[in-house]
């Protein structure tokens, strides 16, 4: 943010991104990134995200676990042991600027069909991504006048 505040050429533009910010719902305390804590330091920087300044620790964006057919198979887990043995996190957002736009609306996508199917495990055949799609509508907010 700093960097497009001092160039120039990029001071009107307004940052839109979206990454896989690989955050836990339970995190390891210093071998993993909790989610709320990952929420204090995106708006530290006066940013906030398509789930808002505080993100829900339980707005999964990724139910994957590793089969006895999948390699590394000390990660593997039995079908029933899945959720409790998988990785079932909150990783994915889209952050921007807190003063430049507002969420209209955002939703996630674990099958290809536009629809989310809460504790469905992913990747499937139909679906072959081990992190759900994750959309968000934004709108420019109005700058206020001091006028």
């Amino acid at each position: 943010m700093k960097g497009m505040a001092s160039d120039s050429s990029l001071v009107t533009h307004k940052l839109v991104f979206g990454l896989d910010a690989n955050t836990y719902e339970k995190a390891k305390p210093g071998k993993q990134q909790d989610v709320l804590e990952w929420g204090q330091h995106y708006v530290s920087y006066d940013l906030t995200s398509c789930w808002g300044d505080v993100p829900n620790p339980a707005n999964y964006t990724t139910f994957n676990s590793r089969t006895y057919l999948q390699p590394q198979l000390n990660k593997a887990c039995k079908k029933t042991d899945k959720r409790a043995n998988g990785d079932v996190n909150p990783k994915d957002f889209i952050l921007f600027g807190k003063e430049d736009f507002k969420v209209v609306h955002t939703w996630k996508d674990n099958t290809g069909e536009k629809s989310y199917i809460e504790d469905m495990a992913f990747p499937t055949l139909n679906f072959p991504s081990d992190h759900g799609i994750l959309a968000t509508i934004v709108e420019p907010m109005t700058p206020t006048s001091n006028a």
